[in-house]
Protein backbone atom coordinates (compact mmCIF):
# COMPACT_ATOMS: atom_id res chain seq x y z
CA UNK A 1 0.00 0.00 0.00
CA UNK A 2 3.03 2.31 0.23
CA UNK A 3 2.64 4.01 -3.18
CA UNK A 4 -1.08 4.50 -2.62
CA UNK A 5 -0.61 6.01 0.82
CA UNK A 6 2.00 8.39 -0.58
CA UNK A 7 -0.28 9.39 -3.44
CA UNK A 8 -3.16 10.13 -1.06
CA UNK A 9 -0.88 12.13 1.23
CA UNK A 10 0.44 14.17 -1.71
CA UNK A 11 -3.10 14.77 -2.98
CA UNK A 12 -4.31 16.00 0.39
CA UNK A 13 -1.29 18.26 0.82
CA UNK A 14 -1.89 19.76 -2.61
CA UNK A 15 -5.53 20.43 -1.76
CA UNK A 16 -4.61 22.09 1.52
CA UNK A 17 -1.87 24.22 -0.05
CA UNK A 18 -4.42 25.44 -2.58
CA UNK A 19 -6.96 26.06 0.20
CA UNK A 20 -4.49 28.12 2.24
CA UNK A 21 -3.53 30.20 -0.79
CA UNK A 22 -7.21 30.97 -1.40
CA UNK A 23 -8.39 31.29 2.19
CA UNK A 24 -9.62 34.83 1.58
CA UNK A 25 -12.21 33.56 -0.89
CA UNK A 26 -15.66 32.07 -0.34
CA UNK A 27 -15.33 29.83 2.73
CA UNK A 28 -18.25 27.41 2.16
CA UNK A 29 -17.20 26.69 -1.41
CA UNK A 30 -13.58 26.36 -0.35
CA UNK A 31 -14.39 23.93 2.46
CA UNK A 32 -16.72 21.84 0.31
CA UNK A 33 -14.18 21.55 -2.49
CA UNK A 34 -11.34 20.61 -0.17
CA UNK A 35 -13.47 18.07 1.71
CA UNK A 36 -14.68 16.46 -1.52
CA UNK A 37 -11.15 15.99 -2.82
CA UNK A 38 -9.90 14.57 0.45
CA UNK A 39 -12.81 12.15 0.79
CA UNK A 40 -12.40 11.05 -2.82
CA UNK A 41 -8.71 10.38 -2.27
CA UNK A 42 -9.33 8.32 0.87
CA UNK A 43 -12.06 6.26 -0.76
CA UNK A 44 -9.83 5.67 -3.77
CA UNK A 45 -7.22 4.10 -1.50
CA UNK A 46 -9.83 2.03 0.28
CA UNK A 47 -10.92 0.25 -2.89
CA UNK A 48 -7.53 0.14 -4.57
CA UNK A 49 -6.00 -3.29 -5.12
CA UNK A 50 -2.39 -2.22 -5.53
CA UNK A 51 0.11 -4.30 -3.56
CA UNK A 52 2.93 -3.15 -1.29
CA UNK A 53 6.60 -3.62 -2.03
CA UNK A 54 9.03 -4.95 0.56
CA UNK A 55 12.56 -3.65 1.12
CA UNK A 56 14.75 -6.04 3.07
CA UNK A 57 16.83 -3.16 4.47
CA UNK A 58 13.83 -1.18 5.74
CA UNK A 59 12.61 -1.50 9.34
CA UNK A 60 9.74 -3.96 9.86
CA UNK A 61 6.29 -2.54 9.15
CA UNK A 62 3.56 -2.72 11.77
CA UNK A 63 0.48 -4.43 10.32
CA UNK A 64 -2.58 -2.34 9.47
CA UNK A 65 -5.86 -2.85 7.64
CA UNK A 66 -6.98 0.52 6.32
CA UNK A 67 -4.75 2.40 3.83
CA UNK A 68 -3.79 5.96 4.69
CA UNK A 69 -5.32 5.67 8.19
CA UNK A 70 -3.01 2.79 9.09
CA UNK A 71 -2.29 2.61 12.85
CA UNK A 72 -3.50 6.15 13.57
CA UNK A 73 -6.37 5.20 15.89
CA UNK A 74 -4.44 2.78 18.11
CA UNK A 75 -1.50 5.17 18.35
CA UNK A 76 -3.79 8.12 19.08
CA UNK A 77 -5.59 6.37 21.94
CA UNK A 78 -2.40 5.54 23.85
CA UNK A 79 0.88 6.11 21.97
CA UNK A 80 3.05 4.80 24.80
CA UNK A 81 1.11 1.56 25.13
CA UNK A 82 1.09 1.16 21.34
CA UNK A 83 4.85 1.68 20.99
CA UNK A 84 5.69 -0.69 23.86
CA UNK A 85 3.46 -3.36 22.32
CA UNK A 86 5.15 -2.94 18.94
CA UNK A 87 8.59 -2.99 20.59
CA UNK A 88 7.84 -6.45 22.02
CA UNK A 89 6.85 -7.69 18.56
CA UNK A 90 9.28 -5.93 16.22
CA UNK A 91 12.18 -4.82 18.40
CA UNK A 92 13.55 -1.32 19.03
CA UNK A 93 13.17 -0.16 15.42
CA UNK A 94 9.97 -0.43 13.40
CA UNK A 95 7.67 1.62 11.15
CA UNK A 96 3.96 2.31 11.49
CA UNK A 97 1.55 4.24 9.26
CA UNK A 98 -0.22 7.38 10.48
CA UNK A 99 -2.36 9.45 8.12
CA UNK A 100 -0.32 8.36 5.12
CA UNK A 101 3.03 9.07 6.82
CA UNK A 102 5.58 6.37 7.53
CA UNK A 103 6.67 6.80 11.16
CA UNK A 104 9.88 4.90 12.02
CA UNK A 105 10.28 4.51 15.77
CA UNK A 106 13.80 4.24 17.21
CA UNK A 107 13.77 3.12 20.83
CA UNK A 108 16.32 2.43 23.53
CA UNK A 109 19.52 4.30 24.36
CA UNK A 110 20.83 3.71 20.83
CA UNK A 111 17.59 5.05 19.37
CA UNK A 112 17.79 8.19 21.52
CA UNK A 113 21.41 8.75 20.53
CA UNK A 114 20.54 8.33 16.85
CA UNK A 115 17.55 10.66 17.10
CA UNK A 116 19.35 13.52 18.84
CA UNK A 117 22.59 13.25 16.88
CA UNK A 118 21.47 12.38 13.36
CA UNK A 119 23.00 14.81 10.85
CA UNK A 120 20.76 17.73 9.97
CA UNK A 121 21.16 17.03 6.25
CA UNK A 122 19.72 13.55 6.81
CA UNK A 123 16.84 14.29 9.20
CA UNK A 124 15.39 17.64 10.24
CA UNK A 125 13.16 18.88 13.00
CA UNK A 126 12.14 21.67 10.63
CA UNK A 127 10.59 19.21 8.23
CA UNK A 128 8.67 17.52 11.02
CA UNK A 129 7.33 20.57 12.84
CA UNK A 130 7.22 23.43 10.34
CA UNK A 131 3.52 23.01 9.58
CA UNK A 132 2.74 23.12 13.30
CA UNK A 133 5.02 25.86 14.59
CA UNK A 134 5.40 28.48 11.84
CA UNK A 135 1.72 29.53 11.80
CA UNK A 136 1.72 29.77 15.62
CA UNK A 137 5.13 31.34 16.26
CA UNK A 138 5.41 33.34 13.06
CA UNK A 139 8.06 33.86 10.39
CA UNK A 140 11.84 34.42 10.68
CA UNK A 141 12.24 32.20 13.74
CA UNK A 142 12.63 28.59 14.92
CA UNK A 143 11.71 26.21 12.09
CA UNK A 144 11.07 28.97 9.54
CA UNK A 145 14.82 29.68 9.29
CA UNK A 146 17.88 27.54 8.43
CA UNK A 147 19.13 25.50 11.37
CA UNK A 148 22.31 27.59 11.93
CA UNK A 149 20.14 30.70 12.36
CA UNK A 150 17.84 28.86 14.76
CA UNK A 151 20.88 27.75 16.79
CA UNK A 152 21.95 31.40 17.05
CA UNK A 153 18.45 32.35 18.19
CA UNK A 154 18.56 29.67 20.87
CA UNK A 155 21.88 31.09 22.04
CA UNK A 156 20.35 34.57 22.25
CA UNK A 157 17.75 33.23 24.66
CA UNK A 158 20.19 31.08 26.62
CA UNK A 159 22.59 34.02 27.05
CA UNK A 160 19.72 36.12 28.43
CA UNK A 161 19.05 33.49 31.10
CA UNK A 162 22.01 34.59 33.21
CA UNK A 163 22.66 33.90 36.88
CA UNK A 164 21.76 37.53 37.64
CA UNK A 165 18.46 37.04 35.82
CA UNK A 166 17.67 33.82 37.69
CA UNK A 167 18.39 35.54 41.02
CA UNK A 168 15.88 38.22 40.09
CA UNK A 169 13.32 35.68 38.90
CA UNK A 170 12.99 33.73 42.17
CA UNK A 171 11.29 36.56 44.16
CA UNK A 172 9.13 37.36 41.12
CA UNK A 173 7.94 33.75 40.88
CA UNK A 174 7.41 33.63 44.65
CA UNK A 175 5.28 36.76 44.56
CA UNK A 176 3.17 35.47 41.69
CA UNK A 177 2.64 32.10 43.40
CA UNK A 178 1.63 33.63 46.73
CA UNK A 179 -0.66 36.13 45.06
CA UNK A 180 -2.47 33.54 42.96
CA UNK A 181 -2.85 30.97 45.72
CA UNK A 182 -4.15 33.64 48.07
CA UNK A 183 -6.76 34.57 45.47
CA UNK A 184 -7.98 30.97 45.35
CA UNK A 185 -8.56 31.06 49.10
CA UNK A 186 -9.78 34.66 49.34
CA UNK A 187 -13.26 33.62 50.53
CA UNK A 188 -12.28 30.41 52.31
CA UNK A 189 -12.38 30.37 56.11
CA UNK A 190 -9.75 28.72 58.28
CA UNK A 191 -8.86 25.19 57.30
CA UNK A 192 -11.88 24.67 55.07
CA UNK A 193 -11.07 22.29 52.21
CA UNK A 194 -11.73 23.28 48.60
CA UNK A 195 -11.49 21.40 45.32
CA UNK A 196 -9.23 22.88 42.63
CA UNK A 197 -8.90 22.04 38.95
CA UNK A 198 -5.19 21.34 39.18
CA UNK A 199 -4.05 21.69 35.58
CA UNK A 200 -5.97 24.94 35.09
CA UNK A 201 -4.45 26.33 38.29
CA UNK A 202 -0.91 25.31 37.31
CA UNK A 203 -1.44 26.67 33.78
CA UNK A 204 -2.43 30.03 35.22
CA UNK A 205 0.61 30.06 37.51
CA UNK A 206 2.92 29.11 34.66
CA UNK A 207 1.63 31.88 32.41
CA UNK A 208 1.91 34.48 35.17
CA UNK A 209 5.41 33.51 36.25
CA UNK A 210 6.89 32.92 32.79
CA UNK A 211 5.45 36.09 31.25
CA UNK A 212 6.60 38.22 34.20
CA UNK A 213 10.13 36.78 34.36
CA UNK A 214 10.99 36.18 30.73
CA UNK A 215 9.04 38.94 29.01
CA UNK A 216 8.63 41.73 31.50
CA UNK A 217 5.93 43.43 33.51
CA UNK A 218 4.30 44.97 30.43
CA UNK A 219 3.49 41.55 29.00
CA UNK A 220 2.54 40.16 32.41
CA UNK A 221 0.11 43.03 32.96
CA UNK A 222 -1.39 42.31 29.56
CA UNK A 223 -2.63 38.97 30.89
CA UNK A 224 -4.76 40.86 33.39
CA UNK A 225 -6.88 41.94 30.44
CA UNK A 226 -9.20 39.60 28.61
CA UNK A 227 -7.78 40.57 25.23
CA UNK A 228 -4.26 39.17 25.63
CA UNK A 229 -5.55 36.06 27.37
CA UNK A 230 -7.92 35.43 24.46
CA UNK A 231 -5.11 35.86 21.92
CA UNK A 232 -2.93 33.47 23.90
CA UNK A 233 -5.60 30.78 23.93
CA UNK A 234 -6.29 31.21 20.19
CA UNK A 235 -2.58 30.69 19.51
CA UNK A 236 -2.41 27.79 21.92
CA UNK A 237 -5.26 26.08 20.05
CA UNK A 238 -2.91 25.97 17.06
CA UNK A 239 -0.97 23.20 18.79
CA UNK A 240 -3.65 20.60 18.05
CA UNK A 241 -2.03 17.27 17.01
CA UNK A 242 -3.67 17.37 13.57
CA UNK A 243 -1.61 20.47 12.78
CA UNK A 244 1.58 18.43 12.69
CA UNK A 245 0.25 17.20 9.35
CA UNK A 246 -1.93 20.04 8.11
CA UNK A 247 -0.64 23.62 8.15
CA UNK A 248 -4.01 25.13 7.37
CA UNK A 249 -7.63 24.02 7.12
CA UNK A 250 -10.69 26.15 6.33
CA UNK A 251 -11.90 26.08 9.94
CA UNK A 252 -12.61 28.88 12.46
CA UNK A 253 -9.75 27.85 14.76
CA UNK A 254 -7.21 28.41 11.96
CA UNK A 255 -8.53 31.89 11.18
CA UNK A 256 -8.46 32.70 14.91
CA UNK A 257 -4.88 31.39 15.21
CA UNK A 258 -3.65 33.51 12.32
CA UNK A 259 -5.39 36.62 13.62
CA UNK A 260 -3.98 36.05 17.12
CA UNK A 261 -0.46 35.81 15.73
CA UNK A 262 -0.85 39.14 13.94
CA UNK A 263 -2.26 40.89 17.02
CA UNK A 264 0.28 39.40 19.45
CA UNK A 265 3.09 40.39 17.09
CA UNK A 266 1.83 43.97 17.05
CA UNK A 267 1.48 43.91 20.84
CA UNK A 268 5.11 42.88 21.31
CA UNK A 269 6.31 45.36 18.70
CA UNK A 270 4.56 48.20 20.52
CA UNK A 271 6.40 47.25 23.73
CA UNK A 272 9.72 47.08 21.88
CA UNK A 273 9.09 50.55 20.48
CA UNK A 274 8.30 51.98 23.93
CA UNK A 275 11.38 50.37 25.50
CA UNK A 276 13.64 51.83 22.83
CA UNK A 277 12.11 55.27 23.24
CA UNK A 278 12.57 55.15 27.02
CA UNK A 279 15.95 53.37 26.97
CA UNK A 280 14.49 50.75 29.31
CA UNK A 281 16.96 48.19 30.73
CA UNK A 282 15.69 44.95 32.29
CA UNK A 283 16.90 41.41 33.01
CA UNK A 284 14.22 39.68 30.91
CA UNK A 285 14.73 37.81 27.65
CA UNK A 286 13.01 40.51 25.60
CA UNK A 287 15.76 42.92 26.62
CA UNK A 288 18.39 40.39 25.56
CA UNK A 289 16.78 39.84 22.17
CA UNK A 290 16.61 43.58 21.52
CA UNK A 291 20.41 43.68 21.91
CA UNK A 292 21.14 40.44 20.04
CA UNK A 293 23.34 40.31 16.97
CA UNK A 294 23.89 37.46 14.51
CA UNK A 295 27.38 36.34 13.58
CA UNK A 296 27.15 38.25 10.27
CA UNK A 297 26.53 41.51 12.14
CA UNK A 298 22.81 41.76 11.39
CA UNK A 299 20.16 42.00 14.07
CA UNK A 300 16.81 40.23 14.42
CA UNK A 301 13.94 42.29 13.06
CA UNK A 302 11.20 43.46 15.42
CA UNK A 303 8.94 40.85 13.84
CA UNK A 304 11.51 38.15 14.58
CA UNK A 305 11.92 39.34 18.19
CA UNK A 306 8.14 39.34 18.64
CA UNK A 307 7.83 35.88 17.15
CA UNK A 308 10.61 34.53 19.37
CA UNK A 309 8.71 35.89 22.37
CA UNK A 310 5.57 34.08 21.22
CA UNK A 311 7.61 30.89 20.80
CA UNK A 312 9.18 31.32 24.23
CA UNK A 313 5.81 31.71 25.94
CA UNK A 314 3.98 28.94 24.13
CA UNK A 315 6.91 26.53 23.80
CA UNK A 316 7.35 25.98 27.53
CA UNK A 317 3.95 26.78 29.00
CA UNK A 318 2.33 23.37 28.61
CA UNK A 319 5.39 21.36 29.57
CA UNK A 320 5.88 23.30 32.81
CA UNK A 321 2.21 23.36 33.83
CA UNK A 322 1.96 19.66 33.02
CA UNK A 323 5.02 18.86 35.13
CA UNK A 324 3.90 20.87 38.16
CA UNK A 325 0.45 19.27 37.95
CA UNK A 326 1.86 15.73 37.88
CA UNK A 327 4.23 16.61 40.74
CA UNK A 328 1.25 17.56 42.92
CA UNK A 329 -0.69 14.46 41.95
CA UNK A 330 2.23 12.14 42.72
CA UNK A 331 2.96 13.89 46.01
CA UNK A 332 -0.71 13.55 47.02
CA UNK A 333 -0.13 9.79 47.15
CA UNK A 334 3.14 10.13 49.10
CA UNK A 335 2.60 12.37 52.16
CA UNK A 336 5.85 11.08 53.66
CA UNK A 337 7.74 12.60 50.72
CA UNK A 338 6.02 15.94 51.38
CA UNK A 339 7.20 15.72 54.99
CA UNK A 340 10.76 15.11 53.80
CA UNK A 341 10.52 18.05 51.37
CA UNK A 342 9.41 20.39 54.16
CA UNK A 343 12.22 19.09 56.37
CA UNK A 344 14.69 19.76 53.55
CA UNK A 345 13.44 23.35 53.22
CA UNK A 346 13.77 23.81 56.96
CA UNK A 347 17.36 22.48 57.03
CA UNK A 348 18.48 24.53 54.02
CA UNK A 349 16.83 27.77 55.12
CA UNK A 350 17.19 27.67 58.92
CA UNK A 351 19.70 24.93 59.72
CA UNK A 352 17.04 23.12 61.77
CA UNK A 353 14.83 20.20 60.68
CA UNK A 354 11.59 21.32 62.32
CA UNK A 355 11.01 25.01 61.62
CA UNK A 356 7.25 25.46 61.08
CA UNK A 357 6.42 25.92 57.41
CA UNK A 358 4.84 29.35 57.95
CA UNK A 359 8.06 30.60 59.55
CA UNK A 360 10.41 29.56 56.76
CA UNK A 361 12.36 32.42 55.12
CA UNK A 362 11.92 33.47 51.50
CA UNK A 363 13.44 31.28 48.82
CA UNK A 364 16.51 32.44 46.88
CA UNK A 365 18.32 31.03 43.88
CA UNK A 366 21.06 29.71 46.17
CA UNK A 367 18.62 27.98 48.52
CA UNK A 368 16.63 26.51 45.62
CA UNK A 369 19.76 24.85 44.28
CA UNK A 370 20.25 23.15 47.64
CA UNK A 371 16.78 21.57 47.55
CA UNK A 372 18.13 18.35 46.07
CA UNK A 373 15.20 16.14 47.09
CA UNK A 374 12.91 18.53 45.24
CA UNK A 375 15.18 18.04 42.21
CA UNK A 376 14.65 14.29 42.56
CA UNK A 377 10.88 14.71 42.81
CA UNK A 378 10.85 16.72 39.60
CA UNK A 379 13.11 14.25 37.78
CA UNK A 380 10.98 11.30 38.86
CA UNK A 381 7.85 13.12 37.77
CA UNK A 382 9.41 13.76 34.36
CA UNK A 383 10.39 10.11 34.14
CA UNK A 384 6.87 8.84 34.80
CA UNK A 385 5.10 11.66 32.98
CA UNK A 386 7.25 12.85 30.09
CA UNK A 387 5.36 15.87 28.72
CA UNK A 388 6.25 15.07 25.09
CA UNK A 389 5.51 11.44 24.31
CA UNK A 390 6.82 11.45 20.72
CA UNK A 391 9.68 13.48 19.19
CA UNK A 392 9.91 13.54 15.41
CA UNK A 393 12.30 14.33 12.56
CA UNK A 394 11.64 14.23 8.81
CA UNK A 395 14.12 12.05 6.91
CA UNK A 396 15.65 14.20 4.14
CA UNK A 397 18.01 11.51 2.78
CA UNK A 398 18.10 7.75 3.21
CA UNK A 399 19.79 7.22 6.57
CA UNK A 400 21.15 4.10 8.29
CA UNK A 401 20.29 3.12 11.85
CA UNK A 402 21.71 -0.18 13.09
CA UNK A 403 20.98 -2.75 10.36
CA UNK A 404 18.23 -0.73 8.72
CA UNK A 405 18.06 1.95 6.06
CA UNK A 406 15.29 4.43 6.80
CA UNK A 407 14.07 5.90 3.49
CA UNK A 408 13.75 9.55 2.62
CA UNK A 409 10.26 10.80 3.40
CA UNK A 410 9.82 8.75 6.55
CA UNK A 411 9.54 10.42 9.94
CA UNK A 412 11.84 9.08 12.64
CA UNK A 413 10.44 9.10 16.16
CA UNK A 414 11.87 8.86 19.66
CA UNK A 415 9.65 8.05 22.63
CA UNK A 416 11.03 9.29 25.96
CA UNK A 417 8.25 7.71 28.01
CA UNK A 418 9.01 4.25 26.60
CA UNK A 419 12.67 4.62 27.60
CA UNK A 420 11.67 5.85 31.04
CA UNK A 421 9.73 2.64 31.73
CA UNK A 422 12.68 0.35 31.03
CA UNK A 423 12.71 -2.10 33.95
CA UNK A 424 16.43 -2.82 33.67
CA UNK A 425 17.40 0.83 33.99
CA UNK A 426 14.56 1.74 36.38
CA UNK A 427 13.58 -1.21 38.63
CA UNK A 428 9.87 -1.13 39.53
CA UNK A 429 9.55 1.44 36.79
CA UNK A 430 5.85 2.15 37.39
CA UNK A 431 6.52 3.24 40.98
CA UNK A 432 7.05 6.88 41.91
CA UNK A 433 10.40 6.76 43.73
CA UNK A 434 12.29 10.08 43.84
CA UNK A 435 15.14 8.53 45.85
CA UNK A 436 16.29 6.63 42.75
CA UNK A 437 17.75 9.92 41.46
CA UNK A 438 19.75 10.81 44.58
CA UNK A 439 23.38 11.52 43.67
CA UNK A 440 22.69 11.40 39.93
CA UNK A 441 23.44 14.27 37.53
CA UNK A 442 21.32 12.62 34.84
CA UNK A 443 18.45 14.87 33.84
CA UNK A 444 19.96 17.79 35.77
CA UNK A 445 18.80 21.36 35.33
CA UNK A 446 22.42 22.53 35.13
CA UNK A 447 24.15 23.06 31.79
CA UNK A 448 27.61 22.73 33.32
CA UNK A 449 28.60 19.96 35.74
CA UNK A 450 32.12 19.80 37.15
CA UNK A 451 33.18 22.38 34.58
CA UNK A 452 31.95 20.29 31.64
CA UNK A 453 29.39 21.66 29.18
CA UNK A 454 26.85 18.84 29.20
CA UNK A 455 24.87 20.38 26.34
CA UNK A 456 27.19 18.38 24.10
CA UNK A 457 27.13 15.14 26.10
CA UNK A 458 26.13 11.85 24.50
CA UNK A 459 22.44 11.22 24.06
CA UNK A 460 22.99 7.48 24.51
CA UNK A 461 20.81 7.36 27.60
CA UNK A 462 17.41 6.10 28.67
CA UNK A 463 16.69 9.30 30.63
CA UNK A 464 16.80 12.53 28.65
CA UNK A 465 13.86 14.58 30.00
CA UNK A 466 15.08 17.75 28.26
CA UNK A 467 16.74 16.22 25.21
CA UNK A 468 20.46 16.33 24.45
CA UNK A 469 23.09 17.92 22.24
CA UNK A 470 22.06 20.76 19.95
CA UNK A 471 18.40 19.85 20.52
CA UNK A 472 18.56 20.20 24.30
CA UNK A 473 15.85 22.42 25.76
CA UNK A 474 17.18 25.91 26.49
CA UNK A 475 14.45 26.46 29.08
CA UNK A 476 15.58 23.55 31.24
CA UNK A 477 17.17 25.52 34.06
CA UNK A 478 14.28 27.99 34.18
CA UNK A 479 11.84 25.07 34.31
CA UNK A 480 13.60 23.68 37.40
CA UNK A 481 13.58 27.07 39.12
CA UNK A 482 9.96 27.75 38.19
CA UNK A 483 8.54 24.35 39.17
CA UNK A 484 10.63 23.95 42.32
CA UNK A 485 9.51 27.37 43.56
CA UNK A 486 5.84 26.70 42.80
CA UNK A 487 5.79 23.31 44.55
CA UNK A 488 7.97 24.41 47.49
CA UNK A 489 5.64 27.31 48.29
CA UNK A 490 2.49 25.28 47.67
CA UNK A 491 3.38 22.54 50.18
CA UNK A 492 4.42 25.17 52.75
CA UNK A 493 1.01 26.79 52.76
CA UNK A 494 -1.32 23.92 51.93
CA UNK A 495 -1.93 20.24 52.43
CA UNK A 496 -3.59 18.34 49.63
CA UNK A 497 -5.02 14.96 48.73
CA UNK A 498 -6.59 13.25 45.76
CA UNK A 499 -10.27 13.84 45.15
CA UNK A 500 -12.68 10.94 45.63
CA UNK A 501 -15.17 9.69 43.04
CA UNK A 502 -18.64 10.10 44.55
CA UNK A 503 -19.95 6.96 42.83
CA UNK A 504 -17.11 4.53 43.49
CA UNK A 505 -15.64 5.99 46.65
CA UNK A 506 -12.16 5.58 45.14
CA UNK A 507 -9.42 8.19 44.87
CA UNK A 508 -9.07 9.71 41.41
CA UNK A 509 -5.57 9.79 39.96
CA UNK A 510 -5.76 11.14 36.40
CA UNK A 511 -4.49 9.33 33.33
CA UNK A 512 -2.55 11.08 30.54
CA UNK A 513 -4.60 12.84 27.88
CA UNK A 514 -3.04 11.82 24.58
CA UNK A 515 -5.43 13.87 22.46
CA UNK A 516 -2.96 16.74 23.02
CA UNK A 517 0.62 16.99 21.79
CA UNK A 518 1.56 17.31 25.46
CA UNK A 519 0.56 14.47 27.81
CA UNK A 520 -1.45 16.63 30.21
CA UNK A 521 -3.51 15.07 33.01
CA UNK A 522 -6.91 14.07 31.67
CA UNK A 523 -10.01 15.44 33.39
CA UNK A 524 -11.20 14.93 36.05
CA UNK A 525 -7.92 16.23 37.49
CA UNK A 526 -8.92 17.79 40.79
CA UNK A 527 -7.19 17.97 44.16
CA UNK A 528 -8.66 18.64 47.58
CA UNK A 529 -6.67 21.46 49.18
CA UNK A 530 -6.73 23.24 52.52
CA UNK A 531 -4.52 25.65 54.43
CA UNK A 532 -2.04 24.13 56.81
CA UNK A 533 -2.75 24.67 60.47
CA UNK A 534 -0.51 27.27 62.10
CA UNK A 535 1.05 26.18 65.37
CA UNK A 536 1.58 29.10 67.73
Amino acid sequence: MGLIDAAVSDAINAVLAWAEANKGNNLPALAASAAALVVAAVFWTWFSSASATTDATAPPMVKYSIPFLGNTIEYGIDPVKFMIKCQKIYGDTYTFLMLGRKMTVCLGADGNNFMFNVKIKDASAEGAYETLTVPVFGSEVVYDVPNPIFMEQKKFVKDSLSTAAFKAYVPIISGEVKGYLSSLFANVKGEQEIEIETFEAMSELTIRTASHCLMGKEIRDGFNTGKVTKLYHDLDAGFAPINVFFRWLPLPSYFARDNANREMTNFFKSIIKKRRANNTETLDVLNGLMKAEYKDGSRPSDDAISHLMIALLLGGQHTSSTTSSWMLFELARRPEVIADLLKEQSMVLTGKPDTPAHLLPELTLESLKQLTLMDCVMKETLRLHAPIHTIMRLVENDVRHKDFVIPKGHFICAAPQVSHLNETRFPKAERFDPVRHVGSDEGSGEWTINGVDIAQKSAKSLFLPFGAGRHRCIGEQFAFIQNKTIIALFIREFSHRLSVDAKTGKEVFPVPDYTSLIAVPKAPRNLMVKRRSVVA
